[in-house]
């Protein structure tokens, strides 16, 4: 995710982002203080490993909040946990075990599931090696490493089933939030989104974008004729056929109503047309075989140089009621460029 994205759309990262910084803060509030206390008492070396966890927390965050990369800095922060944490347990024993288990739950909450159980399963391992070699025993006794490990992998499997499942929610709501229910289309508030992206992805590395604005042109009669369940199931199959006609890389939303946009990435003014004329065609095909025929306007665009999403929008919207005024069922590309 980059910082444009995760600016618009927060839900993506806000969450991890607060993961992150808080570890951040727990790492500079306790483990700040316990680096000091073994620089003092010993050994060094642990406090060595405990400022560089600090350090290197602090800095990972910073790249977070930074950059918006939730996803690599969660990655990065949990691959320190996770050998801080074997390595204080080599170092303190008992004490430095203790730490796993927030470990644990962190990981779930940072990083992808197989990456946070790879993590777990090589500190969990690690341990055990330690407790195999005599000179570096973890436990006083067997039975007590067999306690921690049924501990630790009961905290692994719940930790991961609370995560997933907070995973899924929070996935869920992001889809409600940014998709419109009746045709699985993006909504309003995804478009003003993915129209400001376009524009910042135009000016950093030069792609060309076109906008296609769509309104029916009778929809008004079948609603008072039919009814508004006749209408809707209209309304789907619109979406379908715009879906049809577009490559997985277009972004198709309903605006409001009966009226539809589409932003399509890497296109050049006759790929437009192309696309345009598809989409007429295709949905008074599609919609007079199901018994209901529909006609629309679409008014069309290329992103221009220098130009703001508002702009590009208004552009493209008077060519649809260009094209309504010429009598509908037809297309007006801009040709401003």
């Amino acid at each position: 995710m980059n910082k444009v994205e995760l600016l618009h759309n927060p839900e993506r990262g806000d969450f991890r982002l607060r993961v992150i910084t808080a570890i951040a803060l727990v790492a500079l509030v306790f483990v700040g203080p316990f680096a000091v206390y073994r620089f003092i008492v010993g050994p060094p070396i642990v406090g060595v490993i405990n400022t560089i966890i600090v350090i290197t927390g602090g800095a990972i965050a910073v790249y977070a909040h930074t950059t918006g990369r939730a996803d690599r800095a969660g990655a990065a922060i949990s691959i320190l946990l996770a050998f801080a944490a074997l390595a204080v347990s080599a170092l303190l024993g008992l004490n430095g075990v203790v730490w796993v288990y927030p470990i644990v739950i962190f990981l779930f909450y940072l990083s992808p599931p197989l990456l946070a159980l790879s993590l777990i399963v090589v500190v969990l391992g690690g341990i055990v090696l330690l407790q195999l070699n005599s000179t570096v025993a973890v436990f006083a006794h067997g039975d007590e490493l067999a306690s921690f490990l049924v501990s630790a992998t009961t905290a692994t499997i719940f930790s991961g089933i609370f995560a997933g499942q907070a995973r899924k929610q929070r996935e869920q709501l992001l889809h409600w939030a940014t998709h419109d229910p009746l045709t699985g289309l993006g909504n309003r508030r995804s478009l003003e989104h993915e129209l400001k992206v376009a524009v910042s992805a135009a000016r950093r590395h030069n792609r060309a974008y076109g906008l296609i604005i769509m309104d029916t042109d009778n929809f008004k009669e079948i609603n008072d004729t039919r009814g508004h369940a006749v209408g809707d199931r209209v309304l789907q199959r619109m979406a379908d056929v715009i879906t049809g006609s577009t490559r997985i890389g277009d972004r198709s939303f309903r605006y409001g109503g009966d009226e539809f946009i589409t932003i399509l990435p890497d296109v050049d003014g006759e790929a437009l047309h192309t696309v345009c004329q598809k989409l007429v065609h295709g949905i008074e095909e599609q919609t007079r075989a199901q018994g209901t025929p529909i006609t629309v306007s679409l008014g069309a665009a290329l992103l221009g140089p220098s130009e703001d999403s508002d702009a590009w929008n208004r552009r493209a919207d008077q060519s649809m009621y260009r094209a309504k005024q010429l009598g509908g069922n037809r297309y007006v590309v801009d040709q401003l460029l």
